[in-house]
C-alpha cells in the first residue's frame, strides 16, 4: 500500500461498498430511531423505558451525527480524479481533513445561493452572476450536501425548467436580432457541470432525493410545460429529452438509471410504434437542449446511453431487461435498441452526428466488461458474471446475423473490438478443434459466452473489416496468445495435451484467427481501388492511445483465473512474453544493436505481408514464452496451417452471400 494513505490524515474507501454501508446505517438509523421513539412512549404510561432505552437513543443520535459526514467521504470519493490506492482496486483516497461539520454547512451555504440564482430567469442573470452559479457547481458538487441540497431546492420539474431556460437563454427574441445573453459560449462548460452535480445528487437517499428521482421519471414522458393560451398552446420538450441532455457527464445512482431507463424505454417503444403518424413528432423539440458535442440532443436515449456507460452494472441490467415488442412477445432492450429502433438523425446543423448510436456502444462495452470504456480491467473485471456473458452472446449473434448493419455503422466495431479483447477466451473456445476440453486450452475466470463456431467467425469477420476494429483485435489477439503460451508453460498440467504440443495447438489457433482477420481486410480492400497501400504508420500511435486498456485486459484475461483477487491487471506486461510481443508489433522484432529489426503488419491488404507477419509475431510470441528458438522455429508451419484454415472458414462465410 502507499505509505502516504495510511498516514497522517487520508484515509481509504471503496465508493461503492461505501455506499452500501452508508444506505445500511441510513435505513438502520431510521428504524432504530422510530422504534425507540415507539417503546419509550409505550412504556412511559408504565414508568419505565427512560433509562432502558438510553443506549439505543444514544446509538441513534450518533448515527444521526455521523451520517453527513460518511456521505461527506463518499462525495469525495466520487471526485473526479480521486487518488486511488496503489495495489487496491476500487480504493480511493480520502483526505480526513475536508470531513468536518464546518465544512457540510459551508456546502449547504453554497447550495443555498446556487438555488437562489438558479431561480431567476436565466436571461436576467449577470454576467457575473452566471460566472458565480457556474463556480457554485463547479467547485462544490462533489462537497456533500450540496449536490442533494441544490436539486431538492429546485425540485424535479424546476431542474427541469432550470435547465430549458438556461440552454435557450441565448436565442435571440426575434428573427435576424442578437442575443442579449452575455455567456452564451459558456452553456457548453455549464451543462457538463449541472450533469455531474445531479449526478452526484442522485446518489443521496433522502427523502427529497426519493422525491425528486421518482418525479423525474414520471414527468419523463410529458412536456415541461405548456406555453400560450388556448386555442394556441404549444408544448415544451418532453422530460426525457431534457433531462437525458444533463445526463451526459456524472456517475448517476444506478436504480435511479434503471428505473429512468426502464420509463424511457416503454415512452420510446410507443413513440416509435407512431413514427410517420400526422402530428406524432417522436421526440423532436423547436427547443435548443444541448451545448455539448455535435449532436442536437433530441433523442433522449443519446445522454442515457452515456450516462451508462459511466454505470456499469446499470448498463448489464439494462441491456438484459426485457420489454415488449409490437406483437406483444417478449423483447430486450438489447435487441430493441441495436436491431430495431430506428435511431433518428439528430445531427446539429452543419455537422454529422453519430453520437447516439456511438454512446450505446461505449454502453454495451460497459454492460459487457463490468467498467467503464477506457479504464483498465482489473481482475474482478474478468471474472465476467452470466448477464455479461449472455449479453455478450447476444452482441455476437447480432452483429453475425446482421452484418451489414454493423458495416453501415463502422464507427461501432472499434467498441465490439474492445468488448471482444475481454472475451477472446470464449471467441477462441468457440472455434478451437478440441470440444472436449477447449475451457482448459483457452480458460475464462468467470462465466463463459455460449458462441458457436461458425457465428464467432461471422462476428469477427465483421467487426474486422473495420480498420480500427481489425486493428483491435489483431493486436489484442496476439497478446492474449502470447501470455496464453507463457501461463500452459509454467501450468502445463492445466492442459491435457504436455507444453510443446499445447503450445503448438495454439500457435496454428492464433494463425486462424489472424487468417480470418486478415482476410475482412481483404474483403474491403477488393472495394478499394487504393486498397493496396501500405497503411501509414499512425495506427502505431493509436495503439499505444489504446493499447493500455485493450492489450492490458487481453494480457490479463489470459492470466486472469492465476490472479488472485484485487490484483490489478496493469503493468503485468512489463517482462512478460504478451509485453515483448506488443512491443514487438508496434517497434519491430529483432535486435536492435545488430540492426535487424524486422517490422510486421505494414501491409495488412497484402496477403503474402499479412501472413508473414502472422508468423513472425507467433514465432515471437513462442520465443519470449518459451525461451526455446527452436521450439518458436518448429511452430511455423502450425501457424501456417491455421492461416489456410481460415481461408475455409472465409469461403464458407462468401458462399452465404455474407462477405
Amino acid at each position: 500500500m502507499d505509505p502516504d494513505a495510511t498516514s497522517g490524515n487520508f484515509s481509504g474507501i471503496d465508493p461503492d461498498r461505501f455506499k452500501k454501508v452508508i444506505t445500511s446505517v441510513e435505513h438502520g438509523h431510521e428504524t432504530l430511531r422510530d422504534r425507540a421513539l415507539y417503546f419509550k412512549n409505550q412504556l412511559a404510561s408504565y414508568g419505565i423505558g427512560q433509562t432502558e432505552l438510553q443506549g439505543i437513543a444514544h446509538s441513534a443520535s450518533w448515527a444521526s451525527d455521523e451520517l453527513p459526514m460518511l456521505k461527506r467521504r463518499y462525495h469525495l470519493s466520487l471526485a473526479e480524479g480521486a487518488p486511488g490506492f496503489a495495489g487496491h482496486e476500487g480504493m480511493v483516497r480520502i483526505n480526513e481533513a475536508l470531513v468536518n461539520s464546518a465544512a457540510v454547512k459551508e456546502a449547504k451555504k453554497a447550495a443555498k445561493r446556487a438555488a437562489t440564482l438558479a431561480k431567476k430567469d436565466p436571461k436576467d442573470l449577470s454576467a457575473s452572476e452566471f460566472d458565480q452559479l457556474n463556480a457554485l457547481l463547479a467547485d462544490n458538487r462533489d462537497e456533500y450536501p450540496f449536490a442533494e441540497t441544490f436539486a431538492a431546492a429546485l425540485g424535479a420539474k424546476g431542474t427541469l425548467l432550470f435547465w430549458d431556460a438556461m440552454a435557450n437563454a441565448d436565442v435571440p427574441a426575434g428573427y435576424g436580432g442578437k442575443s442579449a445573453f452575455p455567456r452564451g459560449e459558456r452553456l457548453g462548460e455549464f451543462q457538463k457541470n449541472l450533469s455531474l452535480t445531479l449526478a452526484a445528487a442522485t446518489n443521496s437517499d433522502t427523502p427529497a432525493m426519493r422525491a425528486w428521482k421518482k418525479d423525474m421519471i414520471a414527468l419523463g414522458d410529458k412536456p415541461i410545460e405548456v406555453r400560450g393560451h388556448e386555442p394556441s398552446t404549444t408544448s415544451g420538450p418532453a422530460g426525457f429529452v431534457v433531462m437525458s441532455n444533463l445526463m451526459r457527464f456524472g456517475d448517476f445512482d444506478d436504480k435511479f438509471l434503471t428505473d429512468y431507463g426502464t420509463a424511457l424505454m416503454k415512452a420510446d417503444r410507443r413513440h416509435m410504434e407512431n413514427q410517420g403518424k400526422p402530428y406524432h413528432t417522436v421526440w423532436d423539440t423547436g427547443d435548443l437542449v444541448n451545448h455539448v458535442g455535435n449532436d442536437l440532443g433530441n433523442d433522449p436515449f443519446t445522454g442515457y446511453m452515456k450516462a451508462l456507460a459511466n454505470s456499469p452494472d446499470a448498463a448489464t441490467q439494462f441491456f438484459t431487461a426485457k420489454g415488449k415488442d409490437e406483437n406483444g412477445k417478449p423483447q430486450s432492450n438489447f435487441t430493441y435498441l441495436f436491431e430495431k429502433r430506428k435511431w433518428p438523425d439528430d445531427s446539429a446543423p452543419g455537422k454529422e452526428s453519430v453520437t447516439g448510436l456511438n454512446s450505446m456502444g461505449h454502453a454495451l462495452e460497459a454492460a459487457t466488461t463490468g467498467h467503464r470504456p477506457g479504464e483498465m480491467a482489473t481482475a474482478e473485471n474478468l471474472k465476467h458474471s452470466k448477464a455479461q456473458a449472455g449479453l455478450f452472446e447476444d452482441i455476437v449473434s447480432s452483429v453475425s446475423e446482421t452484418r451489414g448493419e454493423l458495416l453501415d455503422r463502422g464507427f461501432l466495431s472499434d467498441s465490439m473490438a474492445n468488448m471482444s479483447a475481454e472475451y477472446l477466451p470464449d471467441l477462441q473456445q468457440a472455434m478451437s478443434g478440441d470440444r472436449m476440453n477447449e475451457g482448459h486450452l483457452y480458460p475464462t475466470p468467470g462465466a463463459t459466452a455460449e458462441i458457436s463456431e461458425f457465428v464467432a467467425a461471422r462476428f469477427l469477420f465483421a467487426v474486422a473489416r473495420n480498420p480500427e476494429g481489425f486493428d483491435k483485435l489483431n493486436v489484442a489477439q496476439h497478446v492474449y496468445a502470447a501470455g496464453l503460451m507463457e501461463r500452459h508453460i509454467k501450468h502445463p498440467e492445466e492442459y491435457e495435451l504436455g507444453a510443446e504440443d499445447t503450445i503448438k495447438v495454439i500457435s496454428r489457433e492464433t494463425g486462424a484467427f489472424q487468417g480470418l482477420i486478415i482476410g475482412a481486410q481483404r474483403a474491403e480492400a477488393d472495394d478499394d481501388a487504393a486498397g493496396a497501400k501500405a497503411r501509414s504508420e499512425a495506427w502505431k500511435g493509436h495503439a499505444s492511445t489504446w493499447g493500455g486498456s485493450v492489450v492490458g485486459s487481453a494480457a490479463g484475461i489470459a492470466t486472469a483465473s492465476l490472479t488472485g483477487p484485487g490484483a490489478a491487471v496493469a503493468g503485468d506486461l512489463v517482462g512478460t512474453a504478451a509485453g515483448q510481443t506488443f512491443d514487438g508489433i508496434l517497434n519491430g522484432f529483432g535486435d536492435a544493436e545488430d540492426k535487424r529489426i524486422k517490422q510486421v503488419y505494414k501491409n495488412i491488404l497484402k496477403q503474402g505481408d499479412a501472413e508473414s507477419s502472422a508468423v513472425l509475431t507467433v514465432q515471437e510470441s513462442v520465443k519470449a514464452a518459451t525461451q526455446d528458438n527452436a521450439v518458436a522455429t518448429a511452430v511455423g508451419s502450425d501457424v501456417s496451417q491455421g492461416l489456410d484454415d481460415a481461408q475455409g472458414v472465409i469461403d464458407k462465410i462468401k458462399a452465404r452471400g455474407d462477405e
